[in-house]
């Protein structure tokens, strides 16, 4: 069939379109999906903005004190999906990891390999990742962790991922899901006294993200699920209270901290707010269940969720391009203002569009692959990341 435009466009209308909620789908994980990728493009686009007259030394308070923390409410989403998923029903090895493989790898070093091209002409045009060498860049492509920047520089958060990915198959391929949150959290306390030594004394090494003090927000996401069941008498107006609590305490004292030098205060504040949130939306999403009161369609939130990983992959691609036409423009006023909000939007249509188009056959390739593995009844339904 012969492309066009408008063909494009069509096609992902009617894709989302015939994407209904299905039965027991935790909707709210979505949407904290879609409120963490819509925190880092915030971020970003301002990044870009500066390259715009009189905007380059603007810092707003939303990039200096909030929107930093979007990477630490992924790593909480990810401990609770991943325990969901690996816990919540017979814990097949094949299934897992081709599902696994086939949701992250194929996406994102299709992105990477976008970079290498760039690289390759350029050794300069590294979007912002430093410099690199063949050595870097090759595990950039396999998504091997590194203490600097990888290539394609938001992949930092992905070899966070594929570390916790490797200790969940692990743990669920020989014990239980008890036994992974005492790894997550033994490591989570190794990575804070690693801290306080690199701190105190000088005394530093490269562990491979193991000791990273984001595992105590994987941590958290899976103490989440596992005592979900027992918090449901809480309410979610108590969670989501003491989660605005240890949020305004984030706001008002953590700091960022560079690349794979993050600090304490940000994970424990942000990891903690943003875990209580999570539980107390999921009680509330179970009260809305139990009253029948569930949406039947997808909300655009829902939606910016769904494709979360896609947005967060080619929005630096896009958000690039808008910074090589705010040079050369170089609007002002009103029209710098149109400008930015027209880069937010392409960000976004590029992202899902991606999702559609891309990511979501790739989904369906590998549950197709996986057919012949046991299938048990789940509890609920869950876009996997």
């Amino acid at each position: 069939m012969r492309w066009t435009p408008g063909g494009f466009v069509t096609q992902v209308r009617e894709t989302l379109a015939h994407s209904p909620v299905h039965r027991n789908e935790l909707l709210c994980v979505q949407r904290l999906r879609g409120v963490a990728v819509l925190m880092v493009l915030l971020v970003h686009i301002e990044d870009v903005a500066h390259r715009l007259p009189g905007w380059s030394g603007f810092h707003s308070f939303y990039a200096t004190h909030v929107g930093y923390s979007g990477p630490d409410m992924f790593f909480v989403i990810s401990g609770f999906i991943m325990s969901y998923i690996t816990f919540g029903t017979r814990f097949d090895r094949r299934s897992w990891l081709i599902g696994r493989v086939v949701r992250i790898y194929p996406l994102y070093m299709l992105f990477t390999a976008l970079v290498v091209g760039l690289w390759l002409y350029d050794p300069a045009m590294t979007m912002g990742s430093g410099e690199q060498d063949w050595a870097s860049v090759t595990r950039s492509v396999l998504i091997v962790p590194q203490a600097g920047l990888p290539l394609l520089f938001v992949g930092w958060t992905v070899e966070h991922e594929i570390v916790f990915y490797a200790i969940v198959f692990l743990t669920a391929s020989f014990l239980s899901l008890n036994w992974l949150v005492r790894v997550l959290v033994i490591l989570a306390l190794g990575a804070f006294a690693k801290w306080v030594v690199a701190h105190a004394y000088g005394i530093d090494f490269w562990d491979y993200h193991l000791l990273s003090l984001y595992m105590a927000q994987f941590a958290m996401g899976a103490l989440v699920y596992r005592y979900r069941e027992f918090a449901v008498r809480l309410g979610w107006r108590s969670p989501v209270a003491c989660a605005v609590v240890l949020f305004s305490v984030g706001v008002a004292f953590a700091e960022s901290g560079a690349i794979n030098m993050e600090q304490p205060l940000r994970v424990l504040a942000f990891g903690g707010a943003y875990s209580l949130l999570l539980l107390g939306l999921l009680n509330h999403e179970r009260g809305l269940r139990e009253q029948g009161r569930m949406p039947t369609r997808r909300s655009a939130l829902v939606t910016v969720g769904d494709a979360s990983y896609s947005l967060y992959l080619s929005h630096p691609f896009v958000l690039a391009v808008f910074g090589k036409v705010f040079l050369f423009l170089a609007p002002t006023g009103w029209a710098a203002a149109l400008w930015i909000v027209l880069a937010a939007l392409t960000t976004l249509a590029t992202g899902v569009a991606v999702h559609v188009l891309l990511e979501r056959p790739l989904i369906a390739l590998g549950k197709r692959w996986t057919q012949k593995s046991p299938k048990p009844a789940r509890q609920g339904v869950l876009n996997e990341r």
